[in-house]
């Protein structure tokens, strides 16, 4: 199924192919969830400090590879957006040569470089096997999350989302048997949980070839679709590395503030990392509406119908605040509960920790939402440059906080780190926007 976002009412559009979109972050946050819980569970808060200390690396690894497929992706749904079909198949297979080649690359480097990097974060001793075992497997298998991400990305950007969550779905109910089974059953330990996660994205990257082989007629590409012509692979790059280099900054950010926190042991380092995974949860509409809204805009942008991409940027706003408030209310009520449920733990410091990070970071959410929504919409449009530029503020905020703030504050410097990024990259990204020559034709001419 293909879903045209240029013609019909925005709230409508919005939400059909944002909720399967959602559901699908829903499960893949149940992958992340579902190792902590077992993790911590079975092998106990060491364990759980080792995936800790890992996680900013396998999320900024897999934000490069995300960020690579879902950047080409615009350029599909810019094509299907102007009915161009010639150029939407060129652009499709040109998405799928240069994302497995790229991160074929992107796994060589990583895996050269992954013991160096566990040594500059100031991985503790204690946790450092642990946390290289599930590492090394994580990144040495990251072309099945590309595999996945590839395709589902093609799906969606000719609005299909609904298909993706399908096997997705599946994959992670198989995820969870499958840690259960390695951790437990087999005695595998960390490393269980890791070729759990890498065996599940592999499964449900199989289910999306099968379908698109099979039922995606459209998606059937001649020969002469993969011979790489030099204005595509110049669009593509473009758009690829913008969108990867936007999450990559972020994402390695977040790498330089782990290095920070792995400082303060391992109760905060597991405090943190459940925390993180709770807030994982509460980021998932942003996510998804940002996802959306690239979609959007860009099938708009290349329909020519700019009014549409405003419309469709207050509807998403709507959404996210609505949900910011339901996530801050349960959130100041149940904290300590969701963090002793994830984890297991009886342990006061990592209750506390979770729970103090979560309580802060919450009532920041109308920012991080903006932000996301905002920051998308633009690389939608074709503006590359300002989110980048965000992204970069962004990191530079949370390495100042590590090297200046850290030590006089504590923890704190960290819990408020992030709030302080998103509102300065907020007001970044939105005035960016607001300043669009299309953007700004249409608030001074609303008739238009």
């Amino acid at each position: 199924m293909k879903l045209d976002m240029t013609k019909g009412k925005p709230l409508r559009l919005i939400i059909l192919f944002a909720l399967p979109l959602f559901l699908s972050s829903v499960f893949q946050q149940f992958y992340n969830i579902a190792d902590a819980a077992i993790v911590g569970h079975i092998l106990g808060d060491s364990a759980l400090s080792a995936v800790g200390a890992v996680s900013p690396v396998y999320n900024l690894v897999t934000s490069i590879c995300f960020g690579l497929t879902n950047g080409f992706s615009i350029l599909i749904s810019k094509y299907f957006g102007a009915g161009d079909e010639k150029k939407m198949k060129q652009s499709i297979a040109g998405t799928m040569m240069l994302s497995l080649g790229l991160t074929a690359v992107l796994t060589v480097v990583c895996v050269l470089t992954i013991k160096p990097v566990l040594t500059l974060l100031n991985t503790p001793k204690d946790i450092y096997s642990d946390a290289y075992g599930y590492i090394i497997i994580i990144i040495a298998c990251c072309m099945t999350t590309t595999f996945y991400n590839m395709l589902a990305s093609i799906m969606r950007a000719l609005g299909n989302s609904r298909i993706p969550l399908v096997f997705l779905i599946i994959s992670s109910v198989l995820n969870i048997a499958l840690d259960l089974f390695f951790i437990k059953t087999l005695d595998m330990g960390i490393k269980g949980a890791a070729w759990a996660t890498v065996a599940a994205q592999l499964i449900s990257g199989i289910l999306c070839f099968i379908y698109i082989i099979r039922y995606c007629p459209a998606l059937k590409l001649k020969k002469d679709d993969f011979r790489l012509r030099p204005w595509q692979i110049a669009e593509l790059m473009s758009a690829g590395i913008a969108m990867s280099l936007m999450w990559a900054v972020v994402n390695l950010g977040t790498v330089i503030l782990q290095w920070g926190i792995n400082g303060f042991g391992e109760n905060v380092i597991a405090g943190h990392v459940t925390a993180r995974k709770i807030s994982s949860l509460y980021m998932m509409l942003g996510a998804t509406l940002s996802n959306t809204m690239s979609t959007f805009a860009s099938q708009n942008y290349g329909a020519g119908k700019m009014h549409r991409v405003w419309e469709g940027v207050k509807t998403a706003h709507i959404i996210s605040w609505i949900w910011a408030v339901a996530v801050i209310v349960i959130t100041f009520i149940f904290a300590d509960q969701m963090i002793i449920a994830l984890t297991g733990t009886s342990n006061r410091e990592i209750i506390d920790t979770g729970a103090r990070y979560l309580k802060i970071n919450l009532p920041f959410y109308f920012f991080l939402f903006e932000l996301c929504i905002i920051r998308n919409t633009l690389q939608g449009i074709g503006c590359k440059v300002w989110p980048v530029v965000a992204s970069i503020m962004e990191m530079a905020g949370k390495i100042i906080t590590v090297f200046v703030f850290v030590k006089p504050y504590g923890y704190t410097a960290i819990c408020y780190c992030e709030p302080f990024t998103w509102i300065i990259c907020g007001i970044i990204v939105l005035t960016a926007f607001l300043t669009n020559k299309d953007i700004r034709e249409i608030l001074f001419s609303p008739s238009k």
